[in-house]
């Protein structure tokens, strides 16, 4: 039943990486989000209140169908939750893609374990939803950090400049000095390019104080 998203109610137990691992392993889907980031720094630098994984919209049905039966996928659109197998038509968005987000709900626990997130690319190229125009082939925008498909940090920093929230600029202060010089001028170009509105657009690598 499609229902308002309560935060009071929909509570999250996030699954660890090591869990998260298992469940990806054998498949094309990525560990991603801040817990991605902090995987490829090797270490915890904040709380997270989820763990999210990334998988092209492409192989995303596949991917759900390997979770084990005990976690629901849920639609998460706009403020409202829809089990997945409940989606109607008017639901499934342009040329039938299906949801951008999904939740997976733990049926014992009740509660929220795992973010899915449908992103695009073709065989060789990993595509920005936000903004076709800004790419990066698949070795760079996917890392095996530690025996685990995880995201490069300047894409998850991509995906955080929109609209940054403190969580955000923390994820920032940790990373973009770890980054090499090619990540980072990517970086900057995609901000620019997609979100030119996006405070980091015109903020320079030596505004950004270090995190040692």
């Amino acid at each position: 039943m499609r229902r308002r998203h309560d935060p009071a109610v929909d509570l999250w137990e996030p699954l660890s990486v090591d869990a998260v691992s298992s469940l990806i392993d054998g498949t094309t889907a990525w560990l991603s989000g801040g817990v991605g980031i902090d995987h490829w720094l090797g270490r915890v630098t904040r709380r997270h209140g989820d763990v999210d994984v990334s998988v092209t919209r492409r192989d995303r049905a596949a991917f759900l169908a390997s979770l084990p039966g005990s976690l629901r996928p849920f639609a998460a659109q706009d403020g409202w939750l829809t089990p997945l197998d409940e989606l109607g038509p008017a639901d499934a968005g342009p040329d039938d893609a299906g949801p951008d987000n999904v939740w997976c709900r733990d049926q014992r626990s009740g509660r929220w374990v795992l973010q899915v997130n449908a992103e695009d690319g073709d065989d060789t190229t990993w595509v920005y939803r936000r903004d076709p125009s800004v790419v990066l082939p698949w070795r760079r925008a996917v890392l095996v950090v530690a025996g685990v498909r995880t995201v490069a940090p300047e894409v998850q920093l991509l995906w955080k400049s929109r609209a940054p929230r403190p969580v955000d600029e923390s994820d920032r202060r940790h990373v973009l000095h770890r980054l090499d010089a090619g990540a980072q001028t990517w970086l900057r170009h995609a901000i620019r390019t997609a979100h030119p509105d996006s405070p980091w657009a015109i903020a320079t690598d030596d505004q950004v104080p270090s995190a040692r």
